[in-house]
């Protein structure tokens, strides 16, 4: 073989630019790095490499095209009570811990009883209501923005007393059927916040109205057709669908069910529990595997789920789905040395349940992939509600 011969072969392998370097291609490589995790410490670790990696992920538009790829945010951590305040608890390791002090609530207490109660989060919001001052908060961690929305004049709980039972939630003005909006990366987006109470012990109807921060003013007045006496005890609002939907407690344990689209106030009767069963910290409402309202129950060693029929003439009847024993999964203790398992929260989104296996150390369920995942470490006195 002759030497021009070889020359020709050697010539024949050169790449052309782009094909030695598709990592300076800024369309490849956005490709690339949409497919990183959505974790905390993902982007910025990758700016870091180069200018062109740098400018590529630190733009709106990659921020946007990021949030839109992967959808559902991941769970950074769990708001809680402890010591009376309200506490960020983050449930990622290192390096995508966030520490407490960076998402914390900045609301501050004037004495002892004027305390900020958490009501829920949400779409990467949180809501705190201060039964004193008449107040709510509306608070983004991530961007730091908080609003403060006075209360309207019928849910003015100093006139009537500790007999009035006050919930609420906060949910994105942008529905579910938007295609190019992504909960959670909208912190600059309109919100809604949900209230809703009622007089415990009391013949009279539960009460809601819906607040907008897009116009700053309180909707109509809505309420339930026929009286609701339940309280409410600490659990926050799950949205299911179009509908958020809140624990009663009292004589019976309901549902109160509060409809977005048509605004109706309605309650949900007939629970497949007695309220003397079970302990209010072992239930929660959930999705159910149809998207409709569900329940789960813990009672030892297992949880029950249970799912909302309603037939097509109108009849509605409560259906045990799934049992899943956690003796299986976590090894629990036999009954005479069981832990007092105590579910503190429920993920939406992700279809999860966060449960307290004992004072200090918190585990969260997938209800869907059934797999319990890694242990948090709490701060002593935390709880929920």
């Amino acid at each position: 073989m002759s030497d021009e011969g070889g020359d020709e072969t050697a010539g024949s392998c050169r790449l052309s630019p782009a094909e030695a370097a598709p990592l300076d291609s800024e369309a490849i490589l956005g490709e690339i790095l949409l497919r990183l995790p959505p974790q905390p410490s993902s982007l910025p670790r990758v700016s870091i490499v180069s200018k062109l990696w740098g400018s590529l992920v630190t733009s709106a538009a990659f921020h946007r095209r990021f949030r839109a790829h992967h959808r559902e945010p991941p769970i950074l951590g769990v708001y809680g009570k402890s010591s009376g305040d309200i506490v960020f608890t983050s449930v990622l390791g290192p390096p995508d811990r966030i520490p407490a002090e960076r998402f914390a609530l900045p609301v501050s207490a004037d004495d002892f009883f004027d305390c900020w109660n958490l009501l829920g989060c949400r779409h990467g919001r949180v809501l705190a209501f201060n039964r004193v001052r008449l107040e709510l908060r509306v608070f983004h961690p991530v961007s730091g923005d908080l609003r403060s929305v006075a209360l309207p004049r019928e849910f003015n709980v100093a006139g009537y007393g500790h007999g009035f039972s006050t919930s609420g939630a906060v949910l994105c003005a942008a529905g579910d059927d938007d295609p190019g909006h992504v909960h959670g990366g909208c912190h600059s987006s309109p919100f809604k916040v949900v209230l809703v109470g009622t007089f415990h012990g009391n013949q009279r109807p539960a009460i809601a109205r819906v607040y907008s921060s897009e116009t700053g003013l309180w909707g109509d007045l809505v309420s339930t057709r026929g009286p609701c006496g339940g309280f409410f005890g600490g659990h926050p609002g799950i949205l299911i669908g179009n509908a958020i939907y809140w624990w009663l407690h009292g004589f019976d344990i309901d549902i109160l069910e509060f409809n977005l689209d048509s605004q109706r106030l309605a309650v949900i009767k007939r629970l497949p529990i007695a309220g003397a069963e079970i302990r209010r910290a072992n239930m929660r409402i959930i999705r159910a595997e149809d998207g409709d309202v569900g329940i789960v129950i813990y009672m030892y060693p297992s949880f029950h789920m249970w799912d909302h029929k309603v037939s097509c003439h109108g009849g509605a009847k409560w259906v045990l789905r799934k049992t899943v024993n956690l003796q299986n999964i976590i090894g629990l203790p036999p009954s005479t040395n069981a832990p007092i398992v105590a579910i503190v929260a429920y993920a939406e989104d992700t279809h999860e349940i966060f449960f307290r296996e004992n004072a200090m150390t918190l585990r969260f369920f997938s209800l869907q992939r059934r797999v319990v995942c890694y242990r948090i470490t709490l701060k002593r006195g935390w709880k929920t509600g």
